[in-house]
């Protein structure tokens, strides 16, 4: 009975113990596509006793629940809980901050009270200027392009790697700040999205400090036209709480990927003490805090 309770209820990121029991959970509770083969091996079973290596349950955000890392063979998937079933899945990559190089999830750290995953990516020898955390492994085995034969080969070298430090704040992920930012009240946000090659979302935003929002919805939206209501408290206060950690005034003016076709993100704050930032951001991957107010907004 116990057993066929827990094959339709699902479990719990606590009682997960195996390899298998985190797929059903993913695949059950997460997106469809989590299937044990997608997650952990397109062609051989992971065997259960690297359980603990591919699967870390800790609480990231340190709201008493239990959320779940795994890092197998598809890209890093992070499960946020918070309680009483209800997940959220964290999408942690971003083009332009990660490149076109995999991160790997070094280790989850913990700094204080803070859970903080490491990343490292190899970063060619002209990218060192770029990236503020320039970590070097000596004497590692790197592929390195010979300009004699014009081939890749296999070679004994110091390889540079990036590195990037990240934690779960406000319900998404951002980059960790081992100081606290100084907060800038906040009196009025505005947000707007341009068109693209294609149905890109065209929409306008507006929020002042008494939780009142304005919306105009343009083109490619899923309501037309303009709204307007109170956000919840909630809401309201994990994506203001979001912007002021995010020091927008330390953040450029201008962003841009690297390819064309994209859509244009504007976003305008506005402060009580009369300050204004302005951020144009085509593509819309300026930083990996920008992206997790997008993904709010």
């Amino acid at each position: 009975l116990l057993l066929n309770l827990n094959f339709m209820f699902g479990q719990t990121i606590d009682e997960l113990n195996s390899n298998k029991k985190v797929a059903k959970f993913l695949e059950k509770e997460i997106n469809k596509k989590y299937t044990f083969k997608e997650v952990f091996d397109k062609e051989v079973e992971a065997d259960d006793e690297d359980f603990e290596y591919f699967v870390k349950k800790t609480d990231l955000d340190n709201n008493g629940f239990t959320d779940l890392v795994v890092n197998a063979y598809v890209p890093l998937i992070i499960v946020l809980n918070n309680g009483d079933k209800d997940y959220k899945e964290l999408n942690f990559r971003n083009t332009k901050f990660f490149s076109d190089n995999e991160p790997e999830l070094d280790s989850i750290a913990e700094i204080g009270n803070e859970k903080v995953l490491i990343f490292e990516m190899e970063i060619q020898e002209f990218d060192d200027e770029e990236y503020p955390n320039i970590k070097i492994k000596e004497n590692q085995e790197a592929l390195s392009y010979n300009s004699k034969t014009k081939e890749s080969e296999w070679t004994i070298r110091d390889v540079k790697y990036k590195v990037d430090s990240l934690t779960v704040k406000f319900g998404e992920l951002v980059e960790y700040k081992n100081s606290k930012p100084k907060v800038n009240r906040i009196k009025e946000l505005h947000f707007s999205t341009t068109g693209c090659f294609g149905t890109c979302p065209i929409f306008e935003i507006k929020l002042d400090s008494e939780r009142n929002l304005e919306y105009n919805g343009k083109r490619f939206t899923n309501h037309s036209g303009l709204k307007n209501f109170r956000l919840n408290q909630t809401d309201y206060d994990d994506l203001i709480g979001l912007i002021e950690y995010s020091e927008l005034k330390k953040l450029k003016k201008n962003y841009s990927v690297n390819w064309t076709d994209d859509q244009t993100g504007i976003l305008k704050v506005i402060y009580e003490n009369g300050d204004v930032k302005e951020i144009q951001d085509y593509g819309l991957q300026g930083t990996i805090n920008l992206k997790a107010i997008y993904t709010k907004l």
